[in-house]
Order: structure tokens, then sequence, then C-alpha cells
């Protein structure tokens, strides 16, 4: 990697938790206006957060691209919930802490509308990041600072998940915890201290369903763009296809499906034919184990290859 960062430590965090804001005093109007600000310097380093992006994840740039407009939209979004909290009198108190755990596989719009929602509700906040999407999440933090988030109300921590279990496994240091991930860590933490302000966004299977009626070439264009899109590495990705028995009898539905999918180009992001580039890390066990072994009742309709290592994948 082209760059260093240093973790932070558990005294960082008992720092971070225990200072005090002027965020707190600042008006919403103040609020909305920083937002809003935040929202252009987003914009302005839409190229260095794509570039950071594809870098450090190996994300395509046009998927990138999409994170960066989302977080943009997150920005104007969270300003004007501001307004519409004040139109609707509705009263909430500007205190307290929340923390972001944000995941790498969607490194720009997840941590930004974590960490703006929080900062748009008059609290301070906390943006622990995935460590594989550490260079991408800093460069999101410099565009809050940059816009005027004062560094006392967003705090950039990136760190190992165990520095945070001393300010996790009981009571509620946070008035939240904003996760996206995986099922396990959200069960982890609820059975660690179930009374957890936890509010979670985790995997799980994404079933598409096609039907006869189906236009059939469209739900294979949608079919593929889901199932290998981002390299498969989101919770949204079609990872279960349930065609109704027509569909499911049909040799030509099948043979283009599988056409589609043999002719997607993988390989290099910084070859921008390609429409699918490599997996941030090395399958975990479970992944492996559903590449390399089929059940009884199973059987491969694509078999997958592994491609060797390609020039400019991270």
């Amino acid at each position: 990697m082209p760059w260093e960062y240093e973790l932070a430590t558990e005294q960082d965090y008992k720092n971070a938790i225990q200072n005090s804001s002027s965020w707190y005093t600042i008006t919403p109007d103040q609020r909305y206006r920083l937002l809003k600000e935040v929202a252009k310097h987003i914009a302005e380093k839409r190229a260095d957060l794509i570039g950071m992006a594809v870098s450090e994840l190996g994300k395509l740039p046009k998927e990138v691209d999409i994170e960066v407009s989302e977080a943009i939209d997150f920005a104007n979004y969270y300003a004007e919930s501001i307004y519409d909290l004040k139109k609707e009198n509705i009263e909430y108190d500007s205190s307290g802490i929340n923390l972001v755990l944000s995941p790498w596989n969607f490194p720009v719009a997840i941590p930004t509308g974590g960490v703006l929602a929080s900062l748009a509700a008059g609290k301070r906040v906390i943006l622990k990041p995935s460590q594989n999407a550490a260079g991408t999440a800093y460069l999101i933090s410099t565009c809050l600072w940059d816009a005027g988030i004062p560094k006392d109300a967003f705090y950039f921590l990136p760190s190992e998940e165990k520095t945070l279990d001393s300010f996790l496994s009981s009571g509620n240091i946070f008035d939240a915890v904003i996760l996206t991930g995986g099922n396990e860590t959200a069960q982890f933490l609820l059975q660690r201290n179930p009374y957890l302000n936890l509010y979670a966004e985790t995997g799980g299977k994404n079933a598409t369903i096609v039907t006869a009626l189906a236009d059939k070439e469209q739900a294979i264009a949608n079919v593929v763009n889901s199932a290998f899109g981002n390299s498969g590495q989101k919770c949204s990705a079609t990872s279960l296809l349930i065609l109704e028995k027509e569909v499911y009898e049909d040799e030509t539905f099948r043979k283009q499906l599988l056409d589609a999918i043999q002719t997607l180009k993988v390989g290099s992001v910084w070859n921008f034919s390609n429409k699918m580039g490599p997996l941030i890390r090395e399958p975990l066990e479970n992944l492996r184990r559903g590449l390399e072994t089929l059940e009884d009742d199973e059987s491969w309709a694509l078999p997958p290859i592994l491609f060797p290592e390609v020039d400019g994948l991270p």
C-alpha cells in the first residue's frame, strides 16, 4: 500500500468520549450550512475518492463514482432533515456521542451516511472504519474537516476490534452504535451486551425471482449485474436465483445466462474494459467452502475458476 496509518488506542477513544465540544451549542442553521458544505467538498474530491478506493480496494471506477454521488446525496439529505425536524417542531437534545462501524465493501457512502446522520442530530461521532478501507475513510474525513466540521465533533479512529471491547461490553457509553457488517458481528455484540443501543444493517441471502412473464434478456442482464457487480461483495448481490418452472426448463434462457456470465471480462480494475475486479481479501472459510465443494444433490452450472494474479490488482 502507498500509505501508512497509526491505529487508535483505547486512550484515544477515552479522550474522544470525554472531550467537550462546541458542536452541542451551535444552531440548527449552522449545522445545516456545514453539512451543505460537506456535500460540496465531497463533490470536489470525487476523482481523489475514486482513485483511492480503486487503489485500496480493487473496486471499479464506475462503482466508486456511484458511491460518491450517494455520499453527496447523504450530505444534502441530512442537511435538509435538520430543517424538517424544525418544521415539525420536533425537539431533541444536542448531546452524546455515536460510534459508526463501517465496512470495506462500500467505503465512501456507508461511513458518510452514518457520520452525517449523527452530526445532523447534534451528536458528536467517532468513525471506526474497516482497516481494509482506512485510506478511503480518511479521505472522506478530510472532506468533513475541510468543510468546517470541528475535530472535537468528528473523530477518525481506525483501530483493532479488541480496542473497543471495554466500551461495548456493558452499558451504553455511546448513544448509538451504527454497524454495517456481518450477522455474526451484530449477534456477538448483542449477546455480549443485550442492552447495547445497536443499529445494524447486516448481510443475508438476496434472492432474484424470474417468472415466466419476465423479459428474459432483461432478467439475465440484471441478474449478472447484481450477482457480479462489486465482485459480488455486497449484501444486495444476487446470491440465490429462483426461477419459475417454465423459465427453469427453458434451455435458451439457461444458455444465454451462462453465456452472459462466461463473457464477463474479469481482471485489473485499471483496465477500464473489465467488468469485474478482484476480491478485497482471501475468501473466508464459508466462502471458500462454497467455491470448492458441492453437496450430494448439487452440480455446477459453471465451475468456479481461480484467476491468476493480475498486474494492477491490490
